[in-house]
């Protein structure tokens, strides 16, 4: 009787083929794990995450001395009551936003290191998948030209006895067994590589938000510098024109206020009347006056440069000097304020459901008391331009300043706004 050889290699490739075909088509839910520099082999990936680090702390040095000069900035402006002491205030904000704007800087370049480090881990799942692929295409290649030449009943016959038949059949068994495991654990590996890809879009909304802070962040500061230069210029560093402003500033806050607690009594039911005849009963929700979303002021900002003057009832929108100013609600004008050229310019909106806008520093005025106004309509122009028409006494660069009153009291306009 002949002596046949025992290939243990086309089982082996029937085994193989079998496993891989499992974790291609049959995926586990396993957890994600963690990718290191070994598993990665890539020194590209560990360079990224040392500078991600290095960011991290020169990202922290900076929040460090940000709060310093908040705290100077606090003390400081609870004795805002000369031109010194304001200057003074506005050198410490400029600086202080300097700072917000490079830390804000470092934040996007450490998230975009976070996104390409992601990005690498990634590519290399992507060509560990692709290589198993490439190489299950090979076995299966082999697998077939294999068949075309043995029947299974020659492949039973290739072994000498049956004692070398059942060892051979543990032995497969095992080889099986640790195929299963390193099947199983590439499975994990590609579990970990779509998580990845989760959070590189979460970085990426992450890096819109941190371009999105920069940017208002930066608009402050150009309205911080264009304050403290027009107070050099209007005051010429005179004390007594200093206090004039600010007391035309007191006054001007005042009397808006003042004006628009009345008009919310005496032409309240007045306007409900003609919003009710315009079938306007309930308010469907308030749109951003300007294109702009940008916040450089909130609403009782503890940052306002002006804040121990008059309390900050609004947000600031940064939008250039000129740009359309567009009703947030359907209403009457209850009163449209020109200042000239050295006051300071509103248009006050009746709504319904008792809720009235402002929009303050308004440069050009395109409507007139008692009008009525879709939501929508473009009601003027913005301002805020220091030393313009309608920007008032003191402000902080060309923004819209927008209010919302419930009832004639402020409250806050973004928990109105979309």
């Amino acid at each position: 009787m002949l002596k046949i050889k025992t290939k243990n290699n086309r089982i082996k490739a029937i085994f193989l083929t079998i496993s891989l075909w499992s974790w291609l088509f049959y995926p586990s839910n396993l957890k994600a794990t963690e990718y290191t520099l070994d598993n990665l082999d890539s020194i590209e990936v560990w360079q990224i995450n040392q500078d991600i680090n290095e960011k991290r702390a020169a990202i922290q040095d900076m929040k460090d001395q940000i709060s310093v000069y908040q705290k100077n900035i606090n003390a400081k402006q609870k004795e805002i009551n000369n031109l010194a002491s304001q200057v003074s205030t506005l050198n410490e904000s400029i600086a202080k936003m300097n700072l917000e704007i490079k830390t804000a800087e470092l934040e996007i370049e450490t998230t975009n290191l976070k996104i390409e480090n992601i990005g690498l881990k990634i590519q290399a799942k992507e060509k560990e998948i692709d290589d198993e692929k490439e190489n299950l295409s090979e076995i299966l290649r082999a697998l077939h030209r294999e068949q075309q030449k043995n029947t299974l009943l020659e492949v039973l016959l290739l072994n000498n006895n049956f004692s070398d038949f059942l060892a051979d059949l543990d032995r497969l068994e095992n080889m099986q067994s640790g195929l299963v495991d390193g099947v199983e654990q590439l499975k994990t590996i590609k579990i970990a590589m779509n998580n990845d890809k989760s959070s590189l879009e979460e970085q990426k909304v992450e890096l819109d938000t941190l371009k999105g802070i920069l940017d208002s962040k930066k608009a402050g500061l150009d309205g911080q510098k264009q304050t403290k230069s027009y107070l050099m210029t209007v005051t010429k560093g005179q004390e007594s024109k200093f206090q004039a402003l600010l007391e035309q500033a007191k006054e001007e806050q005042e009397q808006a206020n003042q004006d628009i607690i009345y008009l919310e009594k005496i032409a309240r039911e007045k306007a409900n009347r003609q919003l009710q005849q315009e079938g306007i009963k309930n308010i469907q929700g308030l749109i951003w006056p300007v294109a702009s979303h940008t916040v450089t002021a909130y609403f009782h900002d503890p940052d306002y440069p002006y804040r121990y003057v008059f309390e900050h009832p609004a947000i600031d929108i940064a939008t250039h000097q000129g740009t359309p100013i567009k009703a947030a609600e359907a209403g009457y004008v209850g009163k449209a304020r020109d200042g000239g050229k050295t006051g300071y310019s509103y248009i006050m909106l009746i709504h319904a459901d008792n809720l009235s806008t402002v929009y303050g520093h308004v440069n050009e005025i395109s409507v007139s008391n008692d009008q009525f106004v879709t939501k929508g309509q473009i009601i003027g122009y913005s301002g805020g331009m220091p030393g313009t028409h309608g920007a008032g006494p003191l402000t902080t660069g060309p923004h819209l300043h927008f209010e919302v009153r419930l009832g004639g009291v402020p409250i806050n306009p973004l928990n109105y706004l979309p």
